[in-house]
């Protein structure tokens, strides 16, 4: 499939869904509930698809124009007074034309130097550096307002950091929002199973269904930084900006889904559906209460149940418990401890209030498989944009990032948790 057919077909399953859950009402079929599921997967398959093909056009662009400008330089007289040369070809001589220092130095977070270098001039263009401005519009990056466009590279290193540190994202189970009211079918009501006699009728149980309603809210962050960007210094800025807008996004969701926020109230801290087990303080945490927290969440708690804890709580009151739980020679507290406990992964999540807890209801641990308990909608991915104006007196330009999600449960009986009495 090329990069139109994507989007059409894209297109294409947003409204096949859209018409599945307007047929299937409050009591969708097993049938439809299917189709829905099958037509999400689809989606998220396309949508890594649509990357790819972005970037094989991208360079399928750049070896035609390659071409192009060595059969040019092959048709050229070969002596007598050269003819001048043309504005694209001078456009397309500095093209890229990066300097030595900005080249071969390190971006910690872009695929190749180009990119880094290109979105970090297009910052210092808009706020009106005029080495930066001819830059891109020697990259021909301008817009139809005369403006500069973002590049693509700065808006997908940015969604790529977010799901990369994010455990909400990571774990939740994801649900593309074709709408920004979104429902997603949950099965409620499971089937029953007899133990019919001989040649007796075997009684019938029904699959009964609920909806989970994802309702997008927005979120955005704005950083401010200066306008005087050196270009020595470009690579290192850009991923500094990026690094940090990343971690705050995803930071801000962890921190709804745990402990709650303007995105989802309560929490998992305030979910009373999640079995509970108290503790009067951390220090008065004991592995009983960690494996009562893996007994609390019953038979049906998911296919990857983990821990999720602070990293405070792990490397504090749990190592130090595990470390007196006996049979450890020297070599084994030198080496450490796995991040492991009972045989399962221990996920440490700085949302988690961890060791600092101390107020009643105060969340100290999670158990349970995140992917089963609750849903991640994705309305609209971070969306990137930069304002020239609003912090021109100080010569600065601001970072504003806005995306739209939602978080909701749908099955929290399946998680259990450690809170403070």
């Amino acid at each position: 499939m090329n990069l139109q057919d994507i989007k059409n077909r894209l297109a294409d399953i947003s409204v096949d869904v859209e018409a599945l859950i307007e047929v299937a009402g409050d009591s969708p079929s097993a049938e439809h509930q299917e189709q829905i599921l099958a037509l999400n997967k689809e989606a998220q398959e396309l949508e890594a698809k649509h990357d790819e093909a972005k970037k094989f056009e991208k360079a399928k662009a750049e070896i035609v124009a390659r071409r192009k400008l060595a059969a040019e330089a092959a048709d050229a007289p070969a002596a007598g007074v050269q003819p001048s040369v043309s504005e694209d070809l001078h456009k397309e001589n500095n093209k890229m034309a990066i300097p030595a220092k900005a080249r071969y130095a390190k971006s910690r977070h872009f695929d190749n130097n180009e990119d880094a270098y290109e979105a970090g001039m297009f910052l210092a263009a808009i706020g009106g550096n005029k080495k930066a401005q001819d830059f891109m519009a020697a990259q021909s990056l301008t817009n139809a307002e005369g403006g500069f466009s973002v590049p693509q590279p700065l808006s997908d290193q940015l969604i790529n950091l977010v799901e990369e540190y994010g455990h909400a994202r990571q774990s939740c189970r994801r649900v593309v929002m074709g709408a920004t009211t979104w429902q997603v079918p949950k099965i409620s009501g499971h089937s029953v199973i007899y133990y019919p006699a001989e040649a007796a009728a075997i009684t019938e149980s029904d699959l009964t269904f609920s909806q989970i309603t994802l309702t997008a809210k927005k979120m955005a962050g704005l950083v401010k930084m200066s306008s005087e960007i050196s270009e020595d210094s470009i690579l290192s800025m850009l991923d500094t900006v990026v690094e940090d807008l990343a971690w705050g996004f995803s930071k801000a969701e962890d921190d709804n889904l745990f402990t709650g926020g303007s995105i989802y109230t309560g929490g998992i801290e305030g979910d009373a559906n999640v079995a509970d087990t108290n503790v009067a303080s951390v220090g008065a945490l004991a592995l009983t209460d960690l494996t009562a927290m893996v007994v609390a969440s019953g038979q049906e708690r998911g296919l990857n149940p983990k821990f999720y804890m602070n990293p405070t709580l792990w490397n504090g009151q749990v190592r130090d418990l595990l470390n007196a739980a006996g049979g450890n020679a020297s070599a084994d507290v030198a080496a450490g401890v796995q991040r492991s406990l009972f045989g399962y992964e221990v996920v440490l999540c700085n949302a988690v209030p961890g060791a600092s807890s101390s107020t009643s209801n105060d969340l100290l641990a999670v158990f349970g498989d995140l992917g089963v308990s609750h849903y991640f909608g994705d309305r609209r991915q971070l969306s990137f944009k930069v304002l020239d104006q609003l912090f021109a007196v100080n010569d600065q330009v601001g970072v504003v990032c806005t995306s739209r999600i939602d978080i909701a449960a749908a099955a929290p009986e399946v998680l259990s948790k450690i809170t403070i009495t």
